[in-house]
């Protein structure tokens, strides 16, 4: 009988020296990054919703962290819009509501949830001289998208909060997105058509890993495991451009610019249709230039209002690193919609 158990015995013993020294080294390469390295901890956590476009998860409390720049808490409420302030579908009497659709510059990576522009927009919408109207500011923004997942997640999701106005945000790296994505097919020069394709991205495996709490913790707390995950998404959005042509999402290879050119014409067409007015929001890169497809004249032809950044912000209301707005830069960016919104109702 003893001689049956010693095997036994040694195997749960070399199994428990394997996971031993697993976690120690585990434990060094986290040291390694944490003094030497410092990788960003920006865990995105997003889920199908059922409509082919990536959506925020909703209830998420967790934080973002770049080394030497900041450390913010990061909240979504019962729908996936960034902050914990709740609305309901239909609008209330007496409510003016504007909808805000970007990617990670809009959801508010650097900055705290009463810091994100759209939070900033509400307060300053309901401080200001409209005492007969209550201010709405619903924020659909989620990373990585372009305009096509935003006019995906307008028609599917948000259409139906009956905006009063529709921000739709623009960066550099928006034609890439939308050329990546595959989401629609071009229709003459100033339309798309939905070509029935799905754009998710990983996240049915993210979902899976999500929902195991130790791994859930790694990705909100080990620099480690994001150094990992950062490389390997790398090479998924790289092996993407390859397979469009592209070598970078802010490159403007004509193709890709034609498609952006048409879904902000289809987008705008969608928004004035529904009753609602449209603004245009260009953010430029923190060097203070745009790769914005269409001109101010041809924004306005189409019936939108066209906000630039380059005309009032400065490379001071970026992180150096991380590239996103400081709070400084969400404040201004909300000064100048709020400016828009109270002149047009």
């Amino acid at each position: 009988m003893s001689a049956d158990v010693r095997p036994g015995r040694r195997a749960i013993r070399a199994i428990v020296a394997l996971l031993a020294g697993l976690v120690f080294w585990l434990f060094v390469f986290e040291g390694v990054m944490r003094v030497f390295l410092d990788e960003p901890v920006t865990p995105r956590f997003v889920i199908d919703p059922g409509y082919g476009v990536r959506a925020n998860q909703p209830n998420v409390v967790t934080r973002h962290y770049v080394p030497g720049e900041y450390e913010v808490n990061i909240t979504t409420n019962s729908v996936g819009m960034r902050g914990g302030r709740e609305y309901a579908i239909e609008k209330p009497d007496g409510v003016r509501r504007i909808l805000v659709l970007g990617d990670s510059m809009g959801f508010g990576f650097g900055v705290e949830d009463d810091e994100v522009v759209s939070a900033v927009l509400e307060d300053m919408l309901n401080a200001g001289p409209d005492k007969g109207h209550r201010y709405e500011v619903l924020n659909f923004s989620v990373s990585g998208f372009g305009q096509a997942e935003q006019l995906v997640t307008y028609r599917e999701r948000a259409r139906a909060y009956d905006a009063d106005t529709v921000v739709l945000q623009y960066y550099d790296n928006d034609i890439g997105n939308n050329a990546v994505s595959n989401l629609f097919d071009l229709v003459g020069t100033d339309s798309v058509r939905r070509n029935g394709n799905d754009y998710l991205p990983a996240v049915h495996t993210r979902e899976l890993l999500y929902s195991v709490p130790p791994v859930r913790w790694l990705f909100e707390n080990s620099e480690a495991w994001n150094f990992v995950r950062n490389r390997l998404s790398s090479i998924v959005q790289k092996s993407l451009l390859r397979k469009h042509g592209l070598k970078r999402f802010d490159e403007t290879q004509p193709e890709a610019v034609a498609l952006t050119r048409a879904l902000l014409r289809q987008f705008a067409e969608d928004v004035i249709k529904g009753g609602a007015h449209f603004t245009v929001f260009i953010i430029p890169h923190k060097t203070l230039q745009s790769n914005f497809p269409l001109t101010r004249d041809e924004v306005v032809e189409a019936g939108a209002t066209l906000i630039d950044g380059r005309d009032f912000l400065k490379t001071g209301d970026y992180y150096k690193r991380d590239s996103h707005w400081t709070a400084t830069g969400h404040r201004k960016a909300a000064r100048a919609l709020a400016n828009v919104i109270m002149a047009h109702l």
